[in-house]
């Protein structure tokens, strides 16, 4: 093993370590005063429909404060990592203040994607007392640029193929139908 592997994987330890501490929080099982709730309102890929190795995304989120008090100022670490560990982008954003049963959105990112594979959203929240619900987690599966060409290249003659089939087969059993009369 050389130490660029040895220094992932240790770099994907101490990630693991701090998930699993902050755990409580970032799942919502602590039932405090001040809770709140984060849902992906949207997700877009420089590349285009697909994530390609070497593009960005970013996202936008709704933050909900659901407690009974208001939160102040809170923290929000954000990262998006890889399973194999070579995408690590990580940011910290304000959630700003949130009024009880208020909602904001807040953009983050762009996230590069340096690594083919399986990438996921990590959020938490820094700051103790504050339950952080994030109920749909996303993760998405990142390309290498020749994959997509290839993808591309095969289907868009299948789907057209597919389309000239079905519609001559449509056209066929219109033309055996008699005509309506009236």
């Amino acid at each position: 093993m050389d130490l660029l592997a040895i220094g992932g994987l240790l770099r994907y330890l101490l990630t693991v370590l701090v998930m699993l501490e902050s755990s409580t929080m970032a799942f919502g099982q602590y039932q405090g005063d001040d809770d709140m709730i984060v849902e992906i309102v949207s997700k877009q890929y420089s590349s285009g429909y697909l994530p390609v190795v070497g593009s960005y995304v970013e996202y936008k989120v709704r933050l909900t404060n659901i407690g009974s008090v208001a939160v102040e100022n809170q923290s929000l670490r954000v990262s998006l990592v890889s399973d194999g560990n070579k995408t690590h982008s990580s940011a910290v954003y304000s959630t700003g203040p949130l009024e009880p049963g208020e909602s904001k959105n807040l953009h983050l990112g762009p996230f590069k994607m340096e690594d083919e594979g399986k990438h996921r959203l990590l959020l938490l929240a820094e700051s103790e007392g504050l339950a952080l619900d994030y109920p749909h987690p996303d993760s998405f599966i990142v390309y290498q640029q020749s994959t997509v060409q290839v993808i591309i290249f095969v289907a868009v003659p299948l789907v057209v193929a597919g389309s000239g089939i079905v519609g001559f087969s449509l056209y066929q059993r219109a033309r055996r139908r008699p005509l309506p009369t009236f």
